[in-house]
């Protein structure tokens, strides 16, 4: 696994961010969309990337994928909660305990997300993929604070995944598994080198409130 540690400064709690109230406030929740064939990457990789996105990352998977994830939890120190869909773009929460939650309007941004920040002050669902996973949930940080900054960022990560090729993924999904040094990437694409230099600067500039 190949995702850079944060930086953790000798400093007050928030004070990487502004000294003012909050404009908006974000009651979406994020989930992530684990394929099956995240299989091949390792189950035990896949929840130490999942654990960087949450210590109780919700997950919407296959039944297969919510098995391997839940014998690999431990390892990752992750306790996963996974997400039941239902019909009419509706799904629901399905806890450890056998509970399931209430039901909430689910919006599924795995493959297009330029309608992303307006959803985030409704009490929703959001489905990601794991490629758009930390930027977006880096930028849900931000959008609180400064609407247009976030905007500006949803804009250049739109356009930096819309240039990637079939090959630019795979290359990323080598760097992120600790198959390939994020260092080269460079060397053999700058579209995949955009997308990383992006992704990376938001992941270590805004962490989360769990973080």
């Amino acid at each position: 696994m190949s995702m850079p540690e944060r930086y953790h400064p000798e400093c007050p709690p928030d004070a990487h961010k502004v000294i003012r109230p909050p404009l908006k406030e974000v009651h979406a929740l994020l989930c992530v969309k684990v394929n099956d064939t995240e299989e091949a990457n390792g189950m035990d990789n896949v929840c130490d990337i999942l654990s960087l996105m949450n210590k109780k990352p919700l997950i919407v998977c296959s039944e297969k994928m919510k098995e391997l994830i839940k014998a690999s939890a431990a390892q990752a120190e992750i306790e996963p909660e996974f997400v039941v869909v239902h019909e009419n773009n509706k799904a629901s929460i399905s806890y450890a305990d056998g509970s399931v939650s209430n039901t909430f309007d689910y919006y599924d941004f795995a493959d297009i997300q330029k309608d992303y920040l307006k959803h985030l002050e409704e009490k929703c669902l959001i489905c990601l993929d794991t490629m758009s996973m930390f930027t977006l949930r880096s930028i849900s940080t931000v959008f609180p604070w400064d609407e247009l900054l976030a905007n500006q960022f949803l804009g250049q990560y739109i356009k930096a995944r819309s240039e990637l090729t079939d090959s630019d993924i795979k290359l990323l999904e080598d760097v992120r598994y600790g198959r390939f040094d994020a260092l080269k990437v460079e060397e053999e694409s700058k579209t995949a080198y955009q997308f990383l230099r992006l992704e990376r600067k938001l992941f270590l500039q805004y962490p989360t409130e769990d973080d």
